[in-house]
């Protein structure tokens, strides 16, 4: 099974891209959000789908994201397209709406009607604490959607300034702090 590819990117196409590995050209399908960046070399964590007919690949830039990709799958209705659509929004704030019951928030993602939303809800409510939903990470994404904003009206464009982000110490809470350690790497 593969797991991590990493490689050159060849081309993109609506939903994936060509990822070069030794040679061999693997079609990726990835979130919205890997398809809108400019990188030529990438590693993506690897899941596998394996049907009767067919075998694709979903990429995902962290292991996090590919296992909470992996327990949506877990649950009846979800399958991997929808599942992938979910990887267009940030999985702090998904598994924050299903701490939540927010409802509307999990119904705006492509293919989640109210049904499925109540089941994930009811399905992942235990399971999501056990994953990163922790209190300080979802205060994190507050502080980081709030220094992105601020990066903005400085003139950093966002796709530059969510690069910078993920390779920057987790540990760092405070918008005030993000911000400076941002332009400190710039």
């Amino acid at each position: 099974m593969i797991r991590l590819l990493q490689g050159k990117v060849h081309s993109k196409e609506a939903r994936s891209i060509i990822l070069m590995t030794g040679g061999v050209g693997y079609q990726v399908f990835v979130s919205s959000q890997i398809l809108d960046e400019n990188d030529e070399e990438l590693t993506l964590f690897i899941h596998t789908h394996v049907r009767e007919d067919q075998i694709t690949l979903y990429g995902f830039r962290t292991q996090s994201d590919m296992q909470f990709y992996e327990l949506l799958l877990s649950i009846n209705g979800v399958g991997p397209k929808m599942a992938l659509a979910f990887a267009n929004e940030p999985a702090e704030l998904i598994q924050k709406a299903i701490l939540e019951d927010d409802i509307a928030f999990l119904t705006r993602i492509p293919g989640v009607g109210k049904k499925i939303a109540q089941r994930l809800i009811l399905e992942l409510k235990n399971k999501v604490t056990g994953l990163e939903a922790s209190v300080s990470k979802l205060q994190s994404t507050n502080s980081n959607e709030e220094a992105t904003a601020a990066l903005e009206t400085l003139g950093y464009k966002r796709k530059h300034i969510q690069n910078v982000f993920s390779s920057m110490d987790r540990e760092i809470t405070e918008t005030e702090e993000i911000i400076r350690v941002f332009l400190k790497s710039v």
